[in-house]
C-alpha cells in the first residue's frame, strides 16, 4: 500500500493514485454525459473542418469560429485522429478524443499544485491539495460534464504566475502568451502580469534599475504577443482579411453586451443577469458603468495589495492573480459562468504556496458557487427557463451569487492579511498515527427509552391523523377486455353520478337512458385508477338506466341527490352493491392522487395475482403497500398505512444513527425531534409511493454500517459479522424498494474499505485473517445477499397466472434502465438537484375541490424550511472541518453518506423532483446534531439555546405549513400565508 503521508517516494506514489483516480472519473463522466450542446457541436465541427481543409482555410469570413488559434491546433490534431479512427460526429469516441488534452491539463494542474505545496508545506498537505485540484468540483464538471477546455486555459495561467513567483519573467510572459492564444479572457489578468513585471518599482528601492525593469516589461509584452502570433501562423491563409487576428480578439471582447451572462456575481445578485449593459439599474446608472466601477475598484485593490506585499516581503503573483481574477468576476459586467474557474485554481495554487486556511476556505466557497453556477446554466439550456427568469431560478441565482461573493470576501480577507505580513492561519493535518479505539456507547436508561417512545408516538399521531377512509367499495365489475352492460333503476331524482374506477386498461363508461340515448361518457384511463369522479351529465329523473363498461374495472357507482347523499336504486349488480360505502365527498381520503395511481394500483394487482402496470421500479415497495391493502382493504387508509409505519420508524432509526455517531442521547433526541417535525417525512409517508421505503432502508443500512465500522476498530472484523450482515440485508431491501438504494451502496463501500484501512493502521496482529473475512463477508453480504433479496422481491410475479422466469426478470431490469435513462418527460413541479437542499421547488401533489366557500386544501411534498436550511448549513460546516484537516470519523461518515446519495443526481438529465432529496436529508440532520453536540462541549449554554431555538422554529414552521403536507382544509388567509417563497405555490386562491 503506498504511503500517502510522508517521504519523497511515497509522495510520488500518492500523487499517482490521485491522478489515476481523477483520470478514471473524468473518462467516466465523458462517456455518460452529453455535454453542453452548443460547445460540443462547435468543437466537433471545428475539429473535422480543420482535419478536412487544414488551418490555412479554417478562419473563413463566413464561418463561425470565435476561439483564437492556439486551441485550434489541438482540435486540428484531434480531428485528424478522429478521421483516422473513423469516429462519427458527436460520438462517444470523438468525445474521448476531444477530451484527451483537457483531461491531461487538469491532471497537470493537480501535479503543479502538488509541486508548489510540496515545496512549501510538505508531503501530506501537498497530496491533500493535489486531490483538491484533481477533484475541484467546477473543473471536474467543466471538463467531464460540460466538455469545455477551461482546464487548458487555467493550467497556462497558473503556470505563468508560478513562473513569475519564481522570478522567471520571460518564460512567464511566453506562457501567458500561450494562455492569451487559447482564450482572450487572459486579458482580464493582464493588469496582474504588468504589476508583477513592474513590482521592483513599487517600493522605490530599485530606482536605479528602473530602465531595466521597464525594458524587461516591454520585452515580456512583446514575447506574449509573439507567442500569439506564432500560434496563428498555420492559420494565415488566403481567406482571412487583413487584421483578422485582432478582430478575433476584439470581436470576442465586445460580444454579448450584457450586465451578466449567467455569471452569478454582484450584478446578478442585484438583478443584472441578461440585462443589456446600456439599461439602468434602478433607473439610476447603467450596468456598464457599475461594472466599470467594479473593475476600477478591483484594480485599485490589486495595486494596494501588490504595494503592501512588496513592502512587507509578501509579494505573491499567485495570490494577486487569484484575488484579481475573482474580483473581476464578482464585480465586473459581461461575466460568463466559466470565467471564475481559472481564478479558483489560482486560489488553490496560492493556498499551496501559503498554507493559509482562509485561502482554502475561499477555494471551497468559490468552488461551490461555481459548480452551482455551471450546473444551473447547463441543465436549463434548451428549456423554457434557459434565461433563468422563473421565480425559483431567480432565487437560486441570487443564493449562488451570495455564496460566490462570500468566497471572494474570504479571499480578500486572506490576501489583505498575508500581504500585510500578518501571521498565516496555517492549514494543518493531524499527525499520522494509529486510529483510536472508539469510546463505548452510553448505556440506555429508562428515561431515554421513554423519551424516544414519546417522540415516536408524536410522529405517529401526526402521520396517522386523517390518513384516509377505512371503508370503500371492494367488489368490482370486471370488464377486462370486454364490454359489459348493467341495468339499474333509479327510484328518486339525482343531481350527479359518481364513478369509482378500479384497474383500467384504457376503457370507458357510458350511461344510457331506457331509450338507448347516450347521456354521458367517462374515460376510464390509466391516470384515474381508484379515484371517485363525476360523470359529465347532470340531473337524472327516476327511471331505468343502462351502464356500459368497456375494458376496465369499476368498483362502484353512486347517483347523488341534491343533499349530496346516495340516491336510492334497485338492481345494478356489482356497480351498486356497496352503496353504504360511498363517501360523503370526493377527496384524497378516498381517491388516489399523484403517483399513487401507479404504485397503489400495482400493489392491488400484486395482491390479486394480476399482470402489473407499473414496472419502472423494483417491486418491494409495492409489496409493502400490498400488505397494508391485504390488512385493511383497498381503501385510502389501506394503501397508505404501510408507508406511514415506515415513515414513523425512521424517527427511532435516525435517533439510533445519531446516538451511535455522537455517543450523545441529547444529540440523538434533538435529531429525532427534527425528524418528527419534518414535513417531507410526513408527506412522503402519507402517499402510497415507494420513496419512503427506499429511504428507510438507506437510513437503516447507514446505521448498521456505522455500527460495523466502530465495532471493527474496537473488536476487529471477525467479531463484527452481525452488523456487517444486517447492513448488507438492509442495503438489499433498499435496492429492492427503489434503485436509489443502490446509490447508497457507494457510500457504504467507501466506509467499508476505509475502516479496513484504519484497522490496518492499528497494526493489530492477525490482520490478514481479518482482511480475508472482510473480503468474503463483503462478497456474501453486499453482493450475494442483496442480489437474493432483490430477485426474491419479485415473488408476486412468480405466483401470478402464467408464472415468471429469470429471462423475464432480466428483461424487467433492462426495461427499467431504458425507461429512466431515456425519459424525456417534463413536469411543472420538477426541480434540479442543486435546488433541493434549499427547498425551493416542492412538488404539488393534490388540490382539494368541492370545499366550503373560502376554504382550501392541498398536499405538497415540501420540507420543513428550518430543518432543511439549518441542516444544509451544518453539513457545509462538517464538510469544511473534514477538508480543513480538523474532521472526525463521524463527520466523515455523514459527508460520505450524504454526497454518495446526492451526487448521482448531478448526472441525471431526466425530470427529477424534490422528493429525490429525501434520503440525503437525514444526513444533514445528523450533521446538524453533530455540530451542536461539538459546540455543546465548548459552550454548553449557547449550544442549548441554539438547539432550543431551532426546535421552537421548526415546530412553528411545522404547524404553519402542516396543512400543505396533509390536505387539511384551511381558510384563505392561512392558505395565502403558506407561500413563503415565490417558487412555492400549493393553492389557487380566487
Amino acid at each position: 500500500m503506498p504511503n500517502l503521508q510522508t517521504g519523497k517516494k511515497g509522495g510520488w506514489q500518492g500523487l499517482a493514485v490521485i491522478l489515476a483516480a481523477a483520470l478514471a472519473v473524468r473518462l467516466a463522466l465523458l462517456l455518460v454525459t452529453e455535454g453542453y450542446a452548443t460547445d460540443v457541436s462547435c468543437f466537433s465541427a471545428w475539429a473535422f473542418r480543420l482535419a478536412d481543409v487544414g488551418p490555412g482555410q479554417f478562419y473563413a469570413p463566413d464561418y463561425f469560429a470565435d476561439y483564437p488559434p492556439a486551441y485550434m491546433l489541438v482540435l486540428w490534431a484531434a480531428g485528424k485522429a478522429a478521421r483516422v479512427l473513423g469516429l462519427a460526429y458527436q460520438s462517444k469516441g470523438l468525445a474521448l478524443v476531444l477530451g484527451a488534452v483537457p483531461i491531461l491539463c487538469d491532471l497537470g494542474l493537480a501535479a503543479l499544485v502538488w509541486r508548489i505545496a510540496r515545496r512549501f508545506l510538505g508531503g501530506p498537505r501537498a497530496l491533500r491539495l493535489a486531490a483538491f485540484a484533481a477533484f475541484c468540483p467546477p473543473l471536474l464538471y467543466d471538463t467531464g460534464v460540460w466538455k469545455q477546455v477551461d482546464g487548458v486555459f487555467a493550467l497556462a495561467l497558473v503556470g505563468a504566475f508560478w513562473l513569475l513567483h519564481e522570478k522567471k519573467y520571460l518564460p512567464a510572459a511566453a506562457v501567458y502568451g500561450l494562455a492569451l492564444a487559447i482564450k482572450p479572457q487572459a486579458l482580464l489578468l493582464g493588469p496582474v502580469l504588468a504589476v508583477c513585471f513592474l513590482a521592483p518599482l513599487l517600493t522605490g528601492r530599485q530606482a536605479r534599475g528602473a530602465l531595466r525593469v521597464l525594458g524587461r516589461t516591454a520585452l515580456g509584452a512583446g514575447i506574449s504577443v509573439a507567442v500569439v502570433w506564432l500560434c496563428s501562423l498555420p492559420f494565415q491563409g488566403t481567406q482571412q482579411p487583413a487584421g483578422w487576428l485582432l478582430e478575433k480578439y476584439t470581436g470576442t471582447v465586445n460580444s454579448y453586451p450584457y450586465a451578466s451572462l449567467n455569471g452569478f456575481n454582484l450584478l446578478t445578485l442585484v438583478g443584472g443577469n441578461w440585462q443589456p449593459q446600456e439599461s439602468r439599474w434602478l433607473g439610476l446608472v447603467s450596468w456598464q458603468a457599475l461594472g466599470t466601477v467594479g473593475i476600477a475598484a478591483a484594480t485599485l485593490a490589486l495595486l494596494w495589495l501588490a504595494w503592501r506585499g512588496a513592502k512587507n516581503g509578501r509579494f505573491c503573483p499567485l495570490l494577486l492573480a487569484a484575488f484579481y481574477g475573482a474580483a473581476v468576476f464578482c464585480l465586473a459586467h459581461r461575466m460568463h459562468e466559466r470565467y471564475l474557474i481559472p481564478a479558483i485554481l489560482l486560489v488553490l495554487a496560492a493556498t499551496a504556496r501559503w498554507g493559509d486556511r482562509r485561502l482554502l476556505g475561499a477555494f471551497c466557497l468559490l468552488s461551490a458557487g461555481s459548480l452551482l453556477n455551471l450546473a444551473m446554466v447547463l441543465t436549463s439550456a434548451g428549456t423554457d427557463d434557459q434565461f433563468l427568469t422563473s421565480a425559483g431560478a431567480v432565487l437560486m441565482t441570487r443564493l449562488v451569487s451570495l455564496i460566490t461573493l462570500a468566497g471572494f470576501a474570504v479571499l480578500a480577507w486572506a490576501a489583505a492579511a498575508i500581504t500585510a505580513g500578518k501571521e498565516v492561519r496555517a492549514y494543518t493535518l493531524p499527525e499520522p498515527g494509529a486510529p483510536a479505539i472508539p469510546h463505548a456507547q452510553p448505556r440506555w436508561r429508562r428515561a431515554e427509552g421513554l423519551f424516544l417512545g414519546a417522540v415516536t408516538l408524536l410522529a405517529a399521531l401526526f402521520s396517522l391523523w386523517d390518513l384516509g377512509d377505512t371503508k370503500a367499495p371492494q367488489d368490482p365489475l370486471d370488464a377486462a377486455g370486454a364490454t359489459v352492460d348493467t341495468t339499474v333503476v333509479l327510484t328518486e331524482p339525482a343531481e350527479k353520478l359518481w364513478v369509482y374506477q378500479g384497474v383500467s386498461w384504457g376503457g370507458g363508461l357510458t350511461l344510457l337512458d331506457e331509450t338507448g340515448r347516450e347521456l354521458g361518457w367517462l374515460e376510464l384511463g390509466y391516470g384515474s385508477t381508484f379515484q371517485w369522479r363525476e360523470l359529465g351529465a347532470q340531473g337524472f329523473a327516476p327511471g331505468r338506466y343502462t351502464v356500459r363498461v368497456e375494458n376496465a374495472q369499476v368498483m362502484e357507482l353512486s347517483f347523488r341527490t341534491a343533499a349530496q347523499s346516495a340516491a336510492a336504486v334497485e338492481g345494478g349488480g356489482a356497480l351498486f352493491d356497496e352503496q353504504a360505502l360511498t363517501p360523503a365527498s370526493i377527496s384524497y381520503r378516498n381517491s388516489m392522487y399523484f403517483d399513487e395511481i401507479y404504485h397503489g394500483r400495482t400493489a392491488y394487482e400484486h395482491l390479486h395475482g394480476m399482470s402489473v402496470y407499473e414496472t419502472t421500479h423494483p417491486p418491494l415497495g409495492k409489496v409493502f403497500i400490498m400488505l397494508g391493502i391485504a390488512a385493511f382493504g383497498m381503501t385510502g387508509f389501506g394503501w397508505r398505512v404501510s408507508g406511514v409505519l415506515f415513515g414513523i420508524a425512521m424517527v427511532p432509526v435516525l435517533y439510533l444513527l445519531v446516538r451511535r455517531l455522537s455517543r450523545s442521547p441529547k444529540a440523538a433526541g434533538f435529531a429525532a425531534l427534527l425528524a418528527a417535525l419534518d414535513l417531507m417525512r410526513l408527506a412522503q409517508s402519507r402517499i402510497a409511493t415507494i420513496d419512503v421505503y427506499g429511504t428507510f432502508f438507506i437510513l437503516l443500512s447507514a446505521y448498521f454500517m456505522v455500527w460495523y465500522c466502530q465495532s471493527v476498530l474496537h473488536k476487529g472484523v471477525l467479531k463484527s459479522i452481525l452488523p456487517m450482515a444486517l447492513c448488507g440485508l438492509a442495503f438489499g431491501l433498499g435496492a429492492a424498494s427503489k434503485w436509489t438504494g443502490i446509490y447508497a451502496g457507494a457510500g457504504l463501500a467507501v466506509l467499508y474499505f476505509a475502516v479496513l484501512w484504519q484497522r490496518w493502521r492499528q497494526r493489530q496482529p492477525g490482520f490478514a485473517k481479518e482482511l480475508a473475512a472482510a473480503l468474503v463477508g463483503g462478497a456474501v453480504f453486499f453482493v450475494l445477499v442483496p442480489l437474493a433479496v432483490y430477485i426474491g422481491s419479485y415473488f408476486p410475479y412468480w405466483w401470478r397466472e402464467g408464472g415468471f422466469s429469470l429471462a423475464e426478470w432480466w428483461r424487467c431490469q433492462v426495461s427499467m434502465y431504458n425507461y429512466h435513462s431515456q425519459l424525456v418527460a417534463t413536469h411543472p413541479f420538477e426541480s434540479r438537484w442543486y435546488t433541493w437542499p434549499f427547498d425551493l421547488r416542492p412538488v404539488w401533489y393534490y388540490m382539494g375541490s368541492g370545499l366550503p366557500e373560502g376554504m382550501y386544501a392541498s398536499i405538497a411534498g415540501l420540507g420543513n424550511p428550518v430543518v432543511w436550511w439549518a441542516g444544509i448549513a451544518a453539513l457545509g460546516a462538517v464538510l469544511w472541518r473534514q477538508l480543513s484537516g480538523r474532521g472526525s470519523g463521524a463527520g466523515g461518515a455523514v459527508t460520505v453518506l450524504f454526497f454518495t446519495q446526492l451526487l448521482p443526481w448531478v448526472l441525471v438529465a431526466r425530470c427529477t423532483f424534490l422528493y429525490h432529496y429525501f434520503p440525503s436529508l437525514w444526513f444533514t440532520v445528523a450533521a446538524l446534531a453533530l455540530v451542536l453536540d461539538r459546540w455543546r462541549r465548548r459552550s454548553p449554554r449557547a449550544a442549548r439555546r441554539t438547539a432550543a431555538a431551532l426546535l421552537v422554529l421548526a415546530a412553528a414552521a411545522f404547524v404553519w405549513l402542516w396543512p400543505a403536507a396533509t390536505g387539511a382544509a384551511v381558510p384563505e388567509a392561512w392558505a395565502a400565508s403558506i407561500k413563503w417563497l415565490p417558487s412555492w405555490g400549493f393553492y389557487i386562491i380566487n
